[in-house]
């Protein structure tokens, strides 16, 4: 069995289970605890330690095992793990604590029907070729969930958003990007139901603690981003919230391009004026430079958003992002090279209005050479 290795930009390998008959070898190595004195041993012993009592379908579950005697933890550990059914595994390489009793190895593998069998196991030891006894596995059971309409497909011992921001998409839409931290969850399965779309920008699936970045496109008019998990450590539905709160992007221009947003701008601009025009009167009346320095900012914001946003060509099949993130997704391709109105940049990509007014970002990259 392979397991899932992935950069916080990039969507993780995909997992390959081996048939059930076939015995998965898992290494592991030592974890620089202090050699023991050998002495005289019997063998090594497997035992299982800790089970779950219930199981749900979707579920990430641990399997301990206590390995003694407690000196094979100064070497490495082969794991023959086979038979299994209902499950795969989901971290390959275990968890390990090591006490005074015996060496604890903790596998976790994710329940994938209602019948499951915990695979037989056997361990070796490599320095000396020593084999435990195999440990039979055991059959659980597992429960479907009967979810509500707003399941987002995952179960977790914790699921925080920690961040989110919403902006306007087009006209008609908004997107909403946010990052979510978990607890033994398989975040490769959250989708979310009733957005026009979807994805991720990037997830790190780790048993300890996932990271995932998700975008849903939604229309204007939704006031909040509502969702449910199903919380492991509670065995409950619990409800998330998103507000829409729809901002200004961080690396907009001084002037919005949407009419909609320019009302808005055309306050910003009267702000300023009035703001400037107060300060250049109590100039006169004071006859102190300060106020005549200070009128200055304002007037330099009106001048900044009356400036004509500049140009920029891009190539014929030019990828455009939703975000500005290298492996982002990618929603409209450039069906020709093109002069596009841009909006200022991150990084190496440019924020762009394309010609049926959709806003995104292309790659520097992506320039026409002339």
């Amino acid at each position: 069995m392979a397991t899932d290795v992935a950069s916080p930009l990039s969507a993780p390998q995909e997992e390959v289970t081996p048939a059930v008959d076939d015995p998965v070898v898992v290494p592991v190595a030592s974890d620089s605890v202090p050699s023991i004195s050998q002495g005289a041993r019997g063998g090594i012993s497997l035992k299982l330690s800790s089970i779950p009592n219930h199981l749900h379908i979707g579920e990430i579950f641990p399997v301990t095992l206590k390995v003694t005697p407690i000196d094979v933890a100064s070497g490495n550990i082969e794991y023959s793990l086979q038979g299994e059914e209902g499950i795969r595994i989901f971290s390959q390489t275990p968890v390990r604590r090591v006490r005074d009793d015996g060496v604890y190895d903790t596998f976790y593998f994710l329940v994938q029907s209602d019948t499951v069998r915990i695979p037989d196991i056997a361990a070796m030891v490599t320095s000396t070729g020593e084999v435990s006894p195999t440990l039979e596995g055991m059959v659980l059971s597992a429960s479907p969930l009967s979810p509500p309409a707003t399941y987002a497909n995952v179960l977790a011992d914790s699921f925080k958003v920690i961040d989110y921001k919403t902006t306007a998409y087009n006209q008609t839409s908004n997107i909403v990007v946010f990052t979510v931290k978990a607890k033994r969850c398989n975040i490769a399965t959250f989708s979310l139901a009733n957005v026009l779309s979807q994805g991720f920008e990037s997830k790190l699936p780790n048993v300890d603690e996932s990271v995932m970045t998700y975008y849903a496109i939604i229309p204007n008019n939704v006031k909040s981003l509502d969702f449910t998990i199903f919380n492991l450590s509670k065995n409950r539905y619990e409800s998330m919230n998103i507000p829409i709160v729809v901002v200004d992007d961080a690396v907009s221009t001084q002037s919005d391009l949407s009419p909609t947003d320019f009302r808005h701008t055309e306050l910003k601009v009267g702000a300023a004026l009035f703001v400037a025009a107060i300060s250049i009167g109590i100039y006169f009346w004071r006859r102190s430079r300060w106020y005549l320095y200070f009128s200055v900012l304002p007037l330099v914001y009106v001048v900044m958003v009356f400036l004509p946003n500049s140009t920029v060509c891009v190539k014929k099949g030019t990828p455009v992002y939703l975000l500005p993130i290298t492996h982002g997704t990618v929603f409209e391709t450039t069906a020709q090279e093109s002069k596009l109105e841009t909006e200022n940049r991150v990084g190496n990509f440019v924020k762009v209005r394309l010609e049926n007014e959709k806003v995104g970002w292309v790659n520097e990259h992506d320039f026409c050479s002339n």
